[in-house]
């Protein structure tokens, strides 16, 4: 590994770490007793990465699970207003994140994925499924060409879960 990778990867989980600390910091402070968390999850960050400069991982909390941008200093994200609604594209497709910012980390974008995070048996099934959406959304999708171009695709009734559910938490088990 270079000089330039460990650069780059000891900044990965720093933000990472900062993020975790962030939203450990909401649910003591803010969130701590609210009926919509559930009890037997914790705050996690689930595989952090470097994404075009910015920071990219899924965010598990007992409130909700979103895939996270956290931008790069000086970038275009870093400086769009909070309320902000940015289209970033994947191999998956292109998603809308919601711009905010929290004390201890600064400004970052969210995608939801989940929330309430009821449907999750324990913390092993949540950072499980943050895995698989990390994996999923740098996956091109068969025909994502057109579905960037607006193409509804047709899924026949009980066909599963695409890879689309997937990153929009359109699925629940019954």
């Amino acid at each position: 590994m270079s000089a330039t990778d460990a650069d780059t990867q000891s900044d990965v989980e720093r933000t990472g770490a900062r993020l975790a600390g962030a939203f450990d910091r909401v649910h003591r402070e803010r969130m701590a007793g609210l009926p919509i968390l559930h009890t037997g999850l914790a705050v996690a960050v689930v595989g952090g990465r470097d994404w075009q400069g910015h920071w990219l991982g899924v965010l598990i909390t007992p409130w909700c699970m979103n895939l996270v941008v956290v931008p790069a200093p000086g970038s275009t994200y870093a400086a769009a207003g909070e309320g902000t609604t940015l289209r970033l594209a994947f191999p998956a497709g292109r998603f809308d994140f919601i711009v905010s910012s929290v004390e201890d980390l600064g400004p970052f974008a969210a995608c939801s994925l989940f929330s309430p995070m009821h449907g999750f048996a324990d913390q092993a099934g949540a950072e499980a499924v943050a895995a698989e959406v990390l994996a999923e959304l740098f996956t091109p999708e068969p025909g994502a060409a057109s579905q960037r171009a607006g193409d509804a695709r047709a899924q026949p009734e009980g066909s599963g879960v695409s890879r689309r559910e997937l990153l929009r938490g359109s699925f629940r088990s019954s």
